[in-house]
């Protein structure tokens, strides 16, 4: 299978008008899954019951792709179908990497505002409420939610080495550089290109958005352990896929930077 591509929608702009920050949300939850059947069905219901009764909601949809998971993933997300129109799974035949899975989640996306969780329970839904008044209060196209967690001191070490380098790269901010729950204007999510198919997607996204040139806020979250299961990052393998994806992320600016590759326009200059 090819690596599904994102695209925008022509029904909205790429950039929110200043009344897309006042109407009701309709929005798109896009996940990655892969042999998450311990907590699944738990997880997206916790999800469906809070999302049912968050006021302003006009419309949701919960897009999760299945990674070719060797459990029961699969099933349980077409079992979820069934009971409620609100669920849309994907699948893939073989695995594929998370962030190919996220990336053919995204494209699946059909509302106004997408926000980006992972689907083993450890961002609670509840922090959207948050996120989303940030976007409003401060009419942003994207918000990154900075994990307030403890993690294994070699974790934090790679986690913090790969966010500074990223920063440095970027000359921007981003106090959690790797976080994968965001939320970001859905035609601007889908109009970008997307190119990691491991676990680096949550670093591909905001160096992505950064690189579109839109203003980004940052809103504190809570994190949570894992739900069920146990994480698909094999400790070592993640730590040199990591290196070499962020050593990609830093060269690819340098080559922009000196003209080697074409700068993409940013969504101003797009829009100008």
């Amino acid at each position: 299978m090819d690596r599904p591509t994102t695209r925008p929608n022509a029904e909205l702009p790429l950039l929110p008008d200043r009344a897309a920050y006042a109407r009701p949300v309709r929005l798109s939850v896009a996940a990655p899954a892969f042999n998450e059947a311990g907590a699944l069905r738990a997880v997206i219901e916790g999800w469906l019951d809070y999302l049912t009764h968050l006021e302003g909601l006009a419309e949701f949809e919960i897009v999760v792709c299945n990674d070719g998971s060797r459990d029961a993933t699969g099933a349980i997300l077409d079992t979820l179908a069934r009971e409620r129109h609100e669920v849309r799974p994907l699948h893939f035949a073989v695995n594929q990497g998370a962030a190919a899975a996220l990336t053919a989640a995204i494209a699946a996306t059909r509302f106004d505002w997408v926000l980006l969780i992972d689907a083993d329970g450890q961002f609670p839904i509840t922090n959207l409420a948050a996120m989303l008044a940030a976007v409003r209060a401060q009419r942003v196209p994207a918000v990154i939610g900075i994990r307030q967690k403890k993690d294994r001191r070699f974790a934090r070490f790679g986690t913090a080495s790969s966010a500074l380098v990223c920063n440095l790269v970027h000359r921007s901010a981003i106090r959690d550089f790797n976080s994968a729950f965001k939320l970001v204007w859905g035609p601007l999510l889908r109009a970008l290109d997307f190119e990691a198919r491991g676990m680096n997607y949550s670093t591909e996204v905001t160096s992505r958005l950064l690189e579109s040139g839109v203003p980004i806020t940052q809103l504190a979250i809570e994190h949570r352990p894992r739900a069920a299961g146990a994480s698909n990052m094999k400790l070592f393998r993640g730590a040199v896929d990591r290196l070499l994806f962020v050593t990609y992320i830093a060269l690819r600016q340098a080559l922009l930077g000196t003209g080697v590759l074409r700068r993409p326009l940013s969504l101003h200059e797009r829009l100008s």
